[in-house]
């Protein structure tokens, strides 16, 4: 999903959660609209559908060291909402940060193999540290495999809960880990590639905005204002993004980890006492959601997000946003075509809605509709 729209239509909705800042208004362009290959939607084609828990917070992700007990050092890493992929080698750079200043000791754990935690072990072990992940699941059956995964802050924070210094951290993190994942869009093995994406509006432009200090991680912005060329839409935003295929990308992610010499451990935690029991003397705590269990922080709320797959569709070059009624975003990958657009705060259930499945189905049919030019918004 282009999540970073995703939350600005929430947030203009009244939510007030953070995010990616609006983009700015651009000189609309007379160019034609792509001849888009409409996604073929149908019940028909589901392969397979999921709910994922994001960590939200208020406050937005933890990053910071503490005492664990007398001889041991803890490190948190968790809480990233719906932008655990998207910010993951920043945050987990500022991690590493803390670690470094807190201890001089070179053994550490890692709790959970998802994201945030392979991404933070990937880098200590690079480091040189002996580094362990402990984890109950294992790729592909993390919430990370879940993700939406297309690069774009959401779903991240609440603006009034967050100071000046905290939002600095965010953006640095973001400028950070979208030029990560830069790099590995140029190897096929990793499954991160630039994709066209739109977000499509039925909101009128209201003048100019002020330009986003995010604007240039999103290539070729522009936004277009005529609707009569762009099938009713009074504004699209036009932009590419890069696209991280959390499949691919993770199980590439833990065979470099392995492959520097890491060591993956299943293990279960039913609280800290067990944490307590492991013989290294750095603990990096990246259970997401877990940790309101294990580490008593009660700021933590899951946020679910349901997603349909539908059979892949390789002609499908493009992905899109938009709200209608609630948000719906549709995104291709080479095992899928992915579905998508809840941001349920404090629902905890993992089983697919039928009535959500239906809303999907029915309003990304609508928009395939009118990007083959068969019907137009309001007509």
């Amino acid at each position: 999903m282009d999540r970073r729209s995703a939350l600005k239509l929430i947030a203009g909705a009244g939510l007030g959660m953070g995010a990616a800042p609006l983009v700015s208004a651009r000189t609309p362009s007379l160019d034609q609209p792509p001849n888009f290959v409409p996604a073929d939607i149908s019940p028909r084609r589901i392969i397979r559908q999921v709910v994922g828990l994001r960590p939200f917070r208020e406050q937005g992700y933890v990053v910071r060291a503490e005492r664990f007990d007398r001889r041991k050092t803890l490190v948190h890493h968790y809480g990233h909402g719906g932008a655990g992929v998207t910010m993951s080698w920043g945050t987990a750079v500022e991690a590493e940060r803390a670690l470094l200043a807190a201890t001089n000791e070179r053994s550490v754990a890692v709790l959970g193999c998802g994201v945030i935690g392979l991404t933070t072990a990937l880098l200590l072990r690079r480091r040189g540290m002996d580094v362990t992940i402990y984890a109950d699941a294992l790729p592909p059956h993390t919430t990370s495999n879940i993700a939406g995964a297309v690069w774009g802050p959401s779903s991240l924070y609440r603006r009034h809960a967050v100071d000046e210094a905290f939002v600095e951290r965010f953006v640095t993190a973001a400028r950070v880990s979208q030029r990560a994942f830069q790099h590995y869009a140029n190897d096929p093995r990793y499954g991160v590639y630039w994709l066209r994406q739109y977000d499509f509006s039925l909101r009128t432009p209201e003048g100019e905005r002020t330009p986003s200090v995010l604007d240039d991680l999103y290539p070729g912005l522009i936004r277009h204002t005529d609707p009569d060329r762009w099938f009713g839409y009074p504004s699209v935003v036009e932009n590419h993004v890069l696209m991280i295929d959390p499949d691919i990308y993770l199980r590439a992610l833990m065979g470099d980890f392995e492959n520097a010499g890491g060591r993956i451990v299943t293990a279960r935690f039913e609280d800290a006492r067990d944490i307590s029991r492991l013989s290294e003397r750095v603990i990096v705590n990246c259970t997401g959601l877990g940790a309101r269990e294990l580490f008593g922080d009660d700021e933590l709320r899951p946020m679910a997000g349901q997603l349909t797959m539908l059979l892949p569709q390789p002609e499908l070059d493009y992905a899109y946003s938009a709200f209608e009624g609630g948000i719906l975003y549709m995104f291709p990958r080479k095992g899928s075509v992915v579905l998508g657009g809840t941001t349920d705060l404090d629902v905890a259930d993992t089983v697919p809605s039928a009535e959500e499945t239906a809303r999907q189905l029915e309003g990304h049919a609508r928009i395939a509709r009118r990007l083959a030019g068969l019907e137009r918004v309001g007509g």
